[in-house]
C-alpha cells in the first residue's frame, strides 16, 4: 500500500474515531502532526494519530478503539495502539491527564481549558489533497507550547517553524507565555527558544528544513520567525 493510502486509511480513521466518540459524549482535542496540518498549509508526511481524552470518557473509548480494531494498552500517560494497514502499521496515541513528552520529561497538564479552547478545523492530508475532516483541534497556543517543549526530534523542529511561518500574524506570544507559564516550563521553553533562534541566525535550520520539505526557507521569512522567538524569550523572562 501506498503511502498516499496509508495517509487516507489514517484520515478515514481518524474520522470515524472522532464522529463516534462525539456520538458517545467522549471528549477528544487533536494534537501532533495533524494539528499542524490544520493550521498551516501543510510542509510532511504523517499517518500517526495523536489526541487528548478527557478522564471520563476512557473506559468507553478503549472500547470504541477495540471496535474499530485497534490494539489498545495502557501507558503511564493515556493509551497506546495501533493498526495494521498490510505491511505497516497506523499508530495512535491519546494523552489522559497530562502531555508527556520523552524526549525531555516534560509535561503539559491537560485540563478544562484545553478542551473547551479546541477549534474546530479542517485536516487536510499532506499527499493526498482530496482527503480532508473536520476535527477540534488544541489551540494554536498550546500546540506552540508542545512543539517547543521537545528536543533532537526534526519532525517537531519542522512543525514548529511550519506554526510561525504560515500564522506568524495570529500568533499571540502573550498566551503562549502565559501557556507555558500556566505549566511551569518558562525556563524550559526559555532555553529552547533561544536554541532556536541560533539555530536559525546560524543556518543550521537550513538542512532540517530542506531534508524533511525539500523547500527552500525564505531568508525574510527565517527573520521574521527569529523576530517572533525574540518577542516570546523577551515575554518568558517576565514571567
Amino acid at each position: 500500500m501506498s503511502e498516499e493510502e496509508v495517509e487516507k486509511r489514517s484520515l478515514q480513521n481518524l474520522d470515524t474515531i472522532l464522529v463516534a466518540a462525539r456520538k458517545l459524549g467522549i471528549k477528544l482535542v487533536l494534537i501532533g502532526g495533524y494539528a499542524v496540518a490544520a493550521y498551516t498549509r501543510g510542509y510532511r508526511y504523517t499517518k500517526d494519530i495523536d489526541l487528548v481524552a478527557d478522564k471520563s470518557g476512557v473506559g468507553r473509548l478503549k472500547g470504541l478503539l477495540r471496535s474499530l480494531s485497534y490494539s489498545i494498552r495502557d501507558t503511564e500517560f493515556g493509551l497506546a495502539g495501533s493498526k495494521r494497514v498490510n505491511k505497516g502499521f497506523i499508530d495512535l496515541h491519546i494523552s489522559v491527564g497530562r502531555i508527556y513528552d520523552i524526549s525531555t520529561g516534560k509535561e503539559y497538564p491537560v485540563d478544562s481549558p484545553l478542551f473547551r479552547n479546541a477549534k474546530r478545523l479542517t485536516v487536510k492530508g499532506y499527499i493526498s489533497k482530496t482527503s480532508s475532516l473536520r476535527a477540534p483541534v488544541v489551540d494554536l497556543d498550546t500546540l506552540i507550547v508542545l512543539k517547543t517543549m521537545t528536543v533532537g526530534r526534526e519532525k517537531d523542529t519542522v512543525d514548529l517553524l511550519s506554526l510561525f511561518r504560515d500564522r506568524k500574524g495570529g500568533i499571540d506570544v502573550t498566551l503562549v507565555a502565559e501557556r507555558a507559564k500556566a505549566a511551569d516550563l518558562v525556563e524550559h521553553l526559555l532555553d529552547r527558544i533561544r536554541d532556536y533562534a541560533r539555530r536559525l541566525r546560524e543556518g543550521e535550520l537550513d538542512e532540517v528544513w530542506f531534508n524533511m520539505t525539500a523547500t527552500r526557507l525564505p531568508h525574510t521569512e527565517k527573520r521574521e520567525i527569529v523576530s517572533l522567538l525574540s518577542k516570546l524569550a523577551g515575554l518568558l523572562r517576565q514571567s
